[in-house]
């Protein structure tokens, strides 16, 4: 009856070990989301702002010292590490894995 008891109470710790880990898998993939790149940005000489390369369009015109920025298909527009990420493409699929300080850090598929 005792080891009955014993095996229960690990069986019930272990199911509750193993929702928890279900919900935070969902809260971290919640985060971290697969978008596309709708738009890449860069500083232009002479040019206030950063240019689209796709549209033309200006953003950042107020902004003194402008930077490379990526617009993605759920409406967010974030900086980016010109560098780092001067070979992705438009179109191309991406994960956000963080936004720190306005600067986003993106993954492939």
């Amino acid at each position: 009856m005792v080891n009955v008891r014993v095996k229960v109470m690990i069986l019930g710790i272990l199911l509750v070990l193993l929702m928890g880990l279900f919900v935070l898998k969902i809260v971290v993939i919640s985060q971290k989301e697969w978008v596309l790149i709708e738009e890449k940005y860069f500083p232009v000489n002479g040019n206030k702002g950063s240019t689209g390369i796709k549209t033309g369009e200006v953003i950042d015109e107020k902004n003194r010292y402008p930077s490379c920025s990526m617009r993605f298909d759920n409406g967010r527009t974030y900086k980016v590490d010109c560098d780092q990420y001067l070979d992705f493409n438009v179109g191309e699929k991406v994960r956000i894995i963080t936004v720190d300080n306005e600067y986003a850090k993106l993954r492939r598929k």
